[in-house]
C-alpha cells in the first residue's frame, strides 16, 4: 500500500535527518511507528481473560468461602497448629 502524508517542513526535515542518521528507510521507520500504535490501542484483556488463557482460573481447592470468611480460616488454622 501506499501511503502520502503531508508534514510541516520542520518535522519533514528532522524525519529526513532521522532516516539518514540511523539508515533506515522512511517506509521502515513509519511502519514500525504505526505497528506500535495499532498495539496500544487494541483492547486489552481484562486480568480474568488472561488468568483463564494461562490456566489458573480453576486450579485452587480450598473453600468456596475463603475470601470472604478468610478472618474464620485463620483463626481456625492458628488454633490447629497450637494444639499440635
Amino acid at each position: 500500500m501506499t501511503l502520502t502524508v503531508k508534514l510541516p517542513e520542520d518535522l519533514e526535515r528532522d524525519f529526513e535527518i532521522h532516516c539518514k542518521l540511523r539508515r533506515l528507510t522512511k517506509s521502515e521507520v513509519v511502519t514500525k511507528l504505526l505497528a506500535q500504535y495499532l498495539a496500544l490501542q487494541a483492547p486489552k484483556k481484562t486480568p480474568h481473560q488472561l488468568a483463564e488463557e494461562l490456566g489458573l482460573i480453576g486450579g485452587f481447592s480450598g473453600p468456596r468461602d475463603l475470601s470472604s470468611n478468610a478472618r474464620y480460616y485463620l483463626r481456625k488454622r492458628l488454633r490447629e497448629k497450637r494444639h499440635r
